[in-house]
């Protein structure tokens, strides 16, 4: 049995824009949004073991919930089952050191991103028999999410997100992501979406050519937009106040990512970013931090 140790960064990712185009029939949202991964990794340290099964320690931000369910753990569960079945065997397991980095619930994709990454890691300590569509299959049953950090570092997710559609690198430049430490669940967002705000009504009865034309009016004004960003202010309103001191200096580059409660803001540069995020902790309290857009993807193929 081979073993091994890699160790690997797994980064956290923004929606640009997040659009809920309408309610699909099987009672899923149908969405389109562009995500775009930053240098704000957690830090993960992967070691193939003897010992059966997946071992998960943790360190830094805390996590809510059992260890054992981690996406981690199911993803590596998961690969292991793959490899067992398409090569007939299997002995051993891992065992991972996760360093959290990325604010847990925050709307940066932190725990898709570890799902992902490990995945990716631990088909190369045993040698790579899982081929990339077999590890993206494996990312479907984890989350919408996940598929996109084995591809990255920019791409269209359409569906529920989960179909992806790779974009050039992001622009360069630097990002200020401001959270009012408030957990915000995203069950919770979505319950609260007003049907009558969704894109196109009746959306999942069009054609595709339909579709696309009706959101291409939209994608082509340039403006950055988020349709859980009202839901989610109705039920945290410290968003609002967020949103409200950075566009007194950044207005039209500021909206909340992903289900919420963070708040990002595109800066001329990373000077700027940096002097208003110590403002806006200093005025409103929670976490702030400046960062780039990453131009390759973590991991490769």
């Amino acid at each position: 049995m081979k073993t091994g140790t890699i160790y690997l960064r797994s980064p956290a990712k923004i929606n640009l824009s997040l659009l809920i185009i309408g309610r699909r029939a099987d009672g899923f949202h149908e969405l389109l949004t562009e995500m775009a991964m930053i240098d704000l990794f957690d830090n993960i340290k992967l070691e193939r073991t003897r010992k059966d099964g997946v071992h998960l320690s943790l360190s830094g931000r805390l996590i809510d919930g059992d260890p054992q369910k981690n996406l981690v753990v199911r993803a590596l569960e998961s690969l292991m089952e793959g490899v067992r079945k398409k090569e007939g065997g299997f002995s051993g397991g891992f065992a991972v050191d996760l360093e959290k980095n990325i604010p847990v619930g925050a709307g940066l994709g932190g725990g898709s991103s570890n799902a992902a990454i490990v995945l990716w890691g631990g088909n190369r300590l045993l040698g790579s028999p899982m081929t990339f569509e077999e590890l993206d299959a494996i990312c479907r049953t984890l989350g919408s999410d996940v598929p996109f950090f084995l591809r990255g570092p920019r791409a269209m997710g359409v569906g529920r997100g989960e179909r992806l559609v790779p974009l050039p690198p992001p622009p360069s430049g630097s990002v200020l992501l401001w959270n009012p430490g408030v957990p915000l669940p995203t069950a919770q967002v979505y319950k609260a979406l007003d049907p009558a705000t969704y894109l196109v009504q009746g959306a999942c009865e069009l054609t595709e050519e339909e579709r696309s034309i009706r959101i291409g009016s939209l994608l082509e004004s340039g403006k950055l937009f988020n349709s859980l960003e009202a839901p989610a202010l109705s039920i945290c309103p410290q968003i609002a106040e967020g949103i409200a001191f950075l566009e007194k200096s950044l207005p039209e580059n500021v909206r909340m990512t992903g289900s919420g409660p963070t708040v990002f803001a595109r800066c001329h540069s990373r000077e700027e970013g940096t002097v208003l995020s110590a403002r806006i902790v200093a005025a409103l309290g929670g976490w702030a931090g400046v960062f780039n857009f990453l131009d390759a993807s973590p991991v490769s193929f």
